[in-house]
């Protein structure tokens, strides 16, 4: 499919030709020399002549068994697996290998799902897709499209490994970020913006854009890491919180809630709400140390504390209307 085929006829709520922009430049990025052989390698995946089974109502996204490959095809999908350690997002099995990732997905997919209803028919939007888990968990409901962002060129290599064995033609990956959603009017059913909002530092912006993307009566699903607390306000860190950098706003669940009516958003519902533990975010052998995980950003000494002494996070999700 050449570029933006499955947007040319959508010229009406997309700024095709800026998008293209973004997309001239970024689409080099898994060229440069420290992903280039990962991309290329790609080419080497086992190349079958049929479509295998696909099964993403369990925990785990489930392609193929392993009897569908030769030895030879497993050791090399194996090891081209492997050569994209480490996965964040999981879990996955692909012909009996099972990718666990960092995260198990499937927690947060479980809290979630029952309030989405029907995705049949849908387009849908997931900004900061990761491995695109969650873009696979939505198939079963048949959507209309669902497009992925991720600027990260691991999480597409990922994604296009996880792809190549299945049969769908309305799943999309693009190395955008949430600052090119601005380049969509009135467009998608269901905006997926779940664990990106405290990286960036204007959140009514970043929700006020979302809603103009959102046709009328789109709703956003929005999840994030929060601090607990009643009242509406947020931690705003002098430095680090859980040892990263890049953070800005961490609300508390009242605080989003305004935030959302603040960009003009209706019906805001809180569904879920929850402490993150050890056995939903930790190190395996997908994403083993020295990759860093939740034991290592909470202090060992009291868990209800981050390694710099704010209070350690929960996460939430609400969804709200347009």
């Amino acid at each position: 499919m050449e570029i933006f085929d499955y947007l040319n006829s959508f010229k009406n709520c997309c700024d095709i030709d800026s998008l293209k922009k973004v997309s001239e430049e970024r689409n080099s990025w898994p060229l440069r020399k420290n992903t280039s052989q990962l991309w290329e390698q790609l080419n080497l995946l086992p190349s079958l002549s049929f479509t295998p089974s696909f099964d993403s109502t369990g925990p785990d996204i489930k392609i193929g068994k392993k009897d569908d490959l030769s030895g030879d095809q497993y050791n090399e999908l194996l090891e081209q697996s492997k050569n994209l350690i480490p996965w964040k997002k999981g879990p996955f099995n692909l012909f009996g290998i099972k990718i666990d990732g960092e995260w198990r997905s499937d927690f947060k997919w479980n809290r979630i799902e029952k309030a989405l209803g029907s995705l049949k028919g849908r387009r849908i939007l997931d900004i900061g897709c990761n491995n695109g888990y969650f873009i696979f968990k939505m198939m079963e409901h048949n959507p209309e499209m669902v497009l992925g962002l991720d600027p990260v060129v691991r999480c597409l290599l990922q994604f296009k490994l996880i792809q190549s064995f299945t049969n769908f033609p309305n799943t999309f990956f693009e190395l955008w970020g949430v600052e090119h959603v601005k380049h969509f009017k009135n467009f998608f059913d269901d905006i997926f913006y779940m664990g990106i909002i405290y990286h960036h530092k204007n959140p009514i912006e970043q929700l006020t854009t979302i809603r103009e993307a959102l046709k009328p009566g789109g709703r956003v699903i929005f999840e994030t890491i929060g601090i607990p607390g009643e009242a509406p306000y947020a931690l705003f860190p002098e430095d680090r919180y859980a040892k990263m950098r890049n953070i800005w706003f961490i609300p508390t669940v009242s605080c989003s809630v305004n935030w959302l009516k603040k960009a003009k958003f209706k019906n805001v519902e809180v569904i879920s709400s929850s402490e993150l533990n050890f056995d939903e975010q930790r190190n395996t052998d997908w994403c083993p140390p020295p990759h860093q995980t939740l034991k290592d950003f909470l202090n060992p000494k009291d868990i209800t504390k981050t390694i710099e002494g704010h209070p350690a996070p929960i996460r939430f999700c609400i969804i709200a209307e347009k």
